[in-house]
Order: C-alpha cells, then structure tokens, then sequence
C-alpha cells in the first residue's frame, strides 16, 4: 500500500532522530576501551552490556535516588520510551494520530520493567523526554512521538564496576553529547566526563537486572 507523503516524513525524520542517537552511543561504545576502567570479573564484554543497558537512563540524566521507589516516575517513563528508539524501531509497525507515530502504552510498560524492575505501576501522563514531549493518549492507549531531532545530554561511560552478591555497583561517567569534537583527521574525540554517578543494578535469579539507585559520586583517582 502506498504511503502518505506525511507518514513517508514520519518514516524519515523518526529515522534521523534515533541515528542521530545511536551515532553518538557508538562512539561512547568505541571510546569505552580507551577509558580507565575496573571491575573485579575482568569481563569487558559485561561492562559494555552495562553501558548499552544505561545508555537511555543517562541520557535523560534523571534526578538522584536511592531507592527506586523514590525516583520521579515521569522521568523513568522517559526513559523507557528512549529505550525504545534507541532499538531503532521500524516506523511501519505502529499507528499514527494526530501525525505522530503512536507507541503503545503497553510497550512502554515492557521497557519500564526491563529497566526499572515490577515493583512501580505505571502511571501514564504526558512527560518530558530529554527536551522533547512526549504527550499519551488516553483514547489511544500509548505516546504520541513528535517528528523531530535530538542530541543526547549525556552518554555513559563504565569507569568501574563491583558485583557483590545480588548487586552490581558502577561507577559511571557522563559525557556531554555537545562536547563530543573533532579532531584534525576528521574523527570524533569524546570528552572527559561532566560528571561521575554511582548506578545501582540488582540482578534477579535468571540473570537479569534492574536499576535500583542513582546517587552522586566524586570523581575517581
């Protein structure tokens, strides 16, 4: 069936918008070797799943909290929405209203509990997602997604980790999406990090793992 001029803009313009993300996460990825890094397991391979798992909870550089009971839950949903695009989803599997892509709400609650455990019900509600709004709709059941672009504040960079019993403990700095440069040769140098943020994740009995706290930490030696 052939496209409507709008949706084929749609098509385009969310494609640009979630490259313009992974680009920016591709570098943080290819630049995780170059940093200082350590972790007890000495597995490289884990760090980096860590760091593509926080990827879209730094970028949205939530407010701090100890406990996830406590953290602003518009913020989580955010979140859990950019987790979404960031997996570059194909336009053409969702509805539209009102010339926005729609994304189920029950595909949004799938992302808040991979990242952020079962214990919160989520309580739909229009929220700010990292600059861009992002409105639900109570009739249609999901987040009307604008057609526009966007530079990540922040992406992570593992700087430790420590696993100890059902906890893993990072140490993670943030880096400026627009301090991202280039150097004389052409290629992207990523910044020393802004900042320096101590992550909780508690991992459940099949191996997976949530984010349970979000504290300040100084920066490492």
């Amino acid at each position: 069936m052939k496209q409507s001029p709008a949706r084929k803009t749609a098509n385009m313009v969310l494609g640009l918008l979630i490259l313009t993300f992974t680009v920016i996460g591709i570098i943080a990825t290819v630049r995780f070797a170059g940093g200082k890094m350590r972790d007890i397991t000495g597995d490289t391979a884990r760090l980096q799943e860590y760091q593509k798992f926080l990827s879209p909870v730094v970028m949205n550089d939530p407010d701090t909290f100890d406990d996830i009971t406590g953290a602003d839950q518009s913020q989580l949903i955010s979140i859990a929405i950019w987790e979404i695009l960031q997996n570059d989803p194909n336009p053409d599997d969702y509805g539209y209203f009102e010339g926005d892509m729609l994304l189920p709400q029950s595909e949004v609650e799938e992302s808040f509990a991979a990242l952020f455990g079962t214990e919160l019900t989520v309580h739909h509600k229009d929220v700010d997602g990292g600059g861009i709004g992002f409105r639900y709709s109570e009739s249609e059941k999901g987040y009307l997604i604008p057609i526009t672009g966007v530079t990540p504040i922040y992406t992570p960079r593992i700087i430790s980790a420590e696993e100890k019993r059902d906890l893993v403990t990072l140490i993670v700095g943030y880096l400026a999406g627009e301090d991202f440069q280039q150097d004389s040769d052409g290629n992207i140098v990523a910044p020393e990090p802004a900042k320096y943020m101590k992550i909780t994740l508690r991992t459940a009995p099949d191996g997976s793992y949530f984010v349970s706290a979000l504290q300040n930490a100084q920066q490492p030696d």
